[in-house]
């Protein structure tokens, strides 16, 4: 699917480059935009439209499923140049076939389509993880939920350390805490090649260049790889330094099939 490239758009307009439209999960949205600009290169906007979670409730993952397709529509509307499904749960709420999901969408609103899911996904295969440690900012009741989005897509092994905080904390989480529990998962799992940082709500981006060089690992951020994706399906191909492989050594990369 074309993108379509206004003519002087270089002069009239910040996402001269790129308009990137999100439906963020999150009823109250703090760290994903403040984060995305730093990270993002020039030329490059973010278009957001809030969605209703915020304790991560089956209802209101239910609720956020149907908000989100009005919300592609209404960011279509105003000339994105790629829509961004967020929230894996949500991505996930009516079923496994992700792929069939951004067909519809894609199909209905006239615009290539990236999921969180599939981002991150493709992101950690980018990568060639193998034995994955997934570190994640919520309590432990969680853990078998994000191990179960890894589950099906092949990897050898899985670890999972939860932050301990609930969904309204999540902004608030202190932005050294995820180098932390990196720390502490490779301690307790020292086979790990890769860590997966799942939700994009969290403050990580500082961290991600630390925790490779560190510990030796790669390191998939969940906003990051949905950057990186959606970048891509707007033929924004910077190698872009300070925030993790994914990112710095990958311009070629691909994410065709979504």
């Amino acid at each position: 699917m074309k993108v379509s490239q206004p003519r002087n758009r270089e002069a009239s307009m910040y996402g001269y480059r790129a308009r990137i439209g999100y439906t963020s999960p999150m009823a109250a949205t703090e760290t994903f935009p403040y984060e995305f600009y730093r990270m993002a290169p020039a030329g490059v906007t973010l278009v957001l439209s809030t969605l209703a979670v915020l304790e991560r409730s089956r209802d209101e993952v239910d609720r956020s499923y149907d908000m989100s397709l009005r919300a592609a529509r209404e960011l279509a509307r105003v000339g994105v140049d790629v829509l961004v499904l967020g929230g894996v749960p949500i991505n996930l709420s009516r079923g496994s076939d992700v792929a069939g999901l951004i067909g519809e969408v894609e199909h209905d609103i006239g615009v290539p389509v990236v999921t969180s899911i599939t981002a991150q996904l493709d992101a950690l295969r980018r990568l060639q993880a193998r034995r994955v440690g997934i570190v994640h900012p919520f309590t432990a009741d969680q853990d078998a939920k994000f191990a179960s989005y890894l589950e099906p897509h092949g990897f050898e092994r899985l670890a999972v350390l939860g932050g301990g905080h609930a969904g309204p904390e999540v902004g608030r989480v202190p932005r050294d805490r995820v180098r932390h529990l990196a720390r502490q998962l490779l301690e307790r799992e020292p086979d790990l090649d890769t860590l997966w940082l799942p939700c994009p709500h969290w403050a990580v981006a500082e961290s991600l260049d630390p925790i490779e060089q560190e510990l030796g690992v790669g390191v998939v951020g969940a906003l990051q790889a949905i950057l990186w994706q959606a970048l891509r399906r707007c033929g924004v191909n910077d190698a872009i330094p300070g925030h993790g492989r994914l990112l710095r050594d990958d311009p070629a990369a691909a994410g065709e099939n979504q």
